[in-house]
């Protein structure tokens, strides 16, 4: 059988993975996790331990899945979907230009390249596939695009054959490349040898782009020169292509899901390499100013979508909307009812505007005490 789970040893399968959304590689083809709840075992403020499904406690049971961790009460356990065992393939493709064996010739040919693979973007996802690409800087004015597409259900010639399409138009404009044969894709923890996670030092941030910044000719040149800003300026790109909407998702439905993922097709993270340990509060502020300089472009061309809450900078703007979009008001009504004495709290959670961390440094480390905001 094939089960929906994140991809790292410090993301439990069912805690503030599914609380938050929860994407995955079969997001396109089965929803996200917190589609994938049935029935939740929840400890609640009051001390109580019930049983939350369609049936009862349906408030908890809307608010769990995709409200927020951390917030409404403590979940135990649950029952999920289980879907039958799928053949998941990749097919990976990589060019670069500068270095010392670049498959592009210039810059701009590069980035033409990037162009062509986001307008492909959208027949990934319409296939129930998912996509995961990253450009990172390289060298002296070089670039690298690396990405691993996944359409379950597959077989390895059709994978070829899906694909070819994409390399023709890539070799058409100078990006010398040749699709490779499909692998069956990797196994997360196995690749890992049991070694776990590395644990990171960096900053972050993402946005939603939703389905029209990719068919409307205008905005896909915006949002393409947007986010090249954004790698010029020395930030990496991590992009997903994923599609979990609401026909996807199917049954039980109606969760707080943030209704933004209900309409993208791409998940993209900006990550800042820049080491944080040893910056001083006003070096750490400045590189955070810089970092959010480049998102305020992302959220230019996408200014109606949001962010994934659990991925995403603890300092988003307007971050009631932007991780919970339209149900934001609905889930701090059921903050109140199950919680009114906020025992639960975390930052940028659901009724978390009433309290603030005072650091001594003024960083949004929540390393400090917890006073009420007023």
């Amino acid at each position: 059988m094939t089960l929906l789970v994140g991809g790292g040893y410090t993301v439990g399968a069912y805690g503030g993975w599914f609380t938050g959304g929860g994407h995955s590689a079969l997001a396109s083809k089965y929803g996200l996790g917190a589609d994938q709840a049935l029935s939740i075992n929840v400890v609640t403020a009051d001390g109580r331990f019930i049983t939350a499904d369609m049936n009862q406690n349906v408030d908890l049971f809307y608010a769990l899945r995709g409200g927020g961790g951390s917030t409404y009460g403590v979940v135990t356990s649950l029952v999920v979907k289980a879907h039958p065992s799928i053949q998941v393939l990749a097919s990976t493709l990589a060019f670069s230009v500068g270095g010392s064996n670049p498959s592009v010739d210039d810059i701009e040919t590069f980035w033409r390249g990037f162009d062509l693979y986001h307008a492909f973007g959208t027949t990934i996802v319409d296939n129930g596939g998912t996509a995961y690409s990253y450009v990172r800087p390289s060298g002296s004015n070089g670039f690298t695009f690396t990405t691993d597409i996944e359409v379950p259900g597959m077989s390895e010639q059709e994978l070829f054959a899906f694909v070819q399409p994409l390399y023709d138009d890539l070799n058409a404009v100078g990006v010398h490349v040749s699709n490779p044969r499909p692998t069956r894709a990797a196994n997360w923890a196995a690749t890992r040898q049991g070694l776990g996670s590395v644990p990171g030092n960096s900053r972050f941030a993402s946005r939603l782009f939703p389905r029209a910044n990719f068919e409307d000719e205008a905005l896909f040149v915006a949002t393409q020169q947007a986010l090249r800003e954004s790698v010029e300026a020395g930030y990496v790109f991590h992009g997903i292509h994923l599609q979990p909407t609401e026909d996807v998702a199917g049954y039980p439905g109606n969760n707080a899901v943030n209704p933004a993922f209900r309409t993208t097709v791409m998940h993209a993270d900006l990550f800042d390499s820049a080491r944080l340990r040893g910056l001083s509060p006003r070096e750490f502020n400045e590189a955070h100013e810089r970092l959010d300089e480049q998102m305020q472009k992302w959220r230019a061309v996408a200014p109606d979508s949001g962010a994934y809450f659990n991925e995403a900078d603890v300092q988003e703007p307007n971050w009631q909307q932007a991780f919970f979009g339209s149900n934001y008001e609905r889930l701090l009504e059921i903050k109140r009812d199950r919680d009114p004495w906020s025992l639960f709290y975390a930052a940028t959670t659901v009724g978390s505007e009433k309290w603030v961390v005072v650091t001594k440094d003024g960083l949004p480390t929540q390393n400090g005490p917890l006073c009420r905001a007023e």
